[in-house]
């Protein structure tokens, strides 16, 4: 039985002069409605599917576009502790919520908002993995990081350059490991789809630009700057379900 851990939010954080864009570049993408912003800017809203909890948040930030967890835990306290003594950098708080860095640098949060499931009722897409892109100087040591503190096994992956934390009903996690030895660890979102040409298709009438094609996968960066990934993975397992794309 797959262990999924705390459950984790993705937090897709946009820069505040694309605020309105990318809101509705988002939730176009997902098909999920955004919630009410809130926070004393309004800067946050969820993506809320068809059934049960959202997983995929939209932060307004006074920078680059980036992407950040958050861990839910009843245990706060304790979950904060736990990531320090494997390694975790505590950077500052927000309304009582401890931000902190991995190891080599990927920004993530300790929060208690009750655990969920994965909702997969849309047959044709669902955005369910996150990759953490991990330098090479760093992958032996940022792997066993994210394993340890998502209680979740690692999992070679089809090519060496890949690793998986599988979550069960939860957020999936793939590590990949990037030939280029230098900067710190970032992240990016990966769909499952149907239709991988179709569902590129229409990524690209909403915005979004193509940075590659893959057998497995196609790399796309949206109006706001973020790279996401278009996979060939079930949308209702989340597992890779054929043969890839000529």
């Amino acid at each position: 039985m797959v262990s999924d851990g705390p459950w984790i939010q993705l937090f897709i954080d946009v820069p505040r002069e694309t605020w309105e864009r990318s809101v509705d570049f988002w939730t176009a993408a997902t098909g999920w409605a955004a919630s009410e912003p809130r926070g004393e800017r309004g800067q946050f809203v969820t993506l809320v599917p068809a059934d049960g909890p959202g997983w995929v948040k939209l932060q307004a930030v006074d920078g680059p576009p980036r992407l950040h967890l958050d861990l839910d835990d009843p245990d706060r306290a304790g979950a904060t502790r736990r990531s320090v003594c494997l390694g975790a950098s505590p950077q500052w708080e927000y309304e009582g919520v401890p931000v902190m860095r991995s190891p080599g640098g990927l920004f993530f949060c300790h929060t208690v908002e009750a655990p969920g499931r994965i909702d997969r009722g849309d047959p044709l897409r669902v955005l369910d993995q996150v990759c953490i892109d991990i330098p090479a100087r760093l992958w032996e040591s940022e792997t066993a990081f994210w394993a340890e503190l998502l209680q979740r096994p690692l999992t070679k992956g089809r090519e060496p350059e890949f690793a998986f934390l599988d979550g069960g009903a939860a957020l999936r996690v793939l590590l990949q490991r990037l030939d280029d030895e230098s900067g710190e660890v970032r992240a990016h979102p990966d769909f499952a789809v149907a239709d991988r040409e179709a569902e590129t298709r229409r990524h690209v009438a909403l915005g979004a630009d193509v940075e590659g094609v893959f057998p497995w996968w196609t790399v796309l960066r949206a109006p706001d700057g973020h790279v996401y990934c278009l996979t060939e993975r079930d949308p209702a397992t989340g597992r890779v379900r054929r043969a890839p794309s000529s």
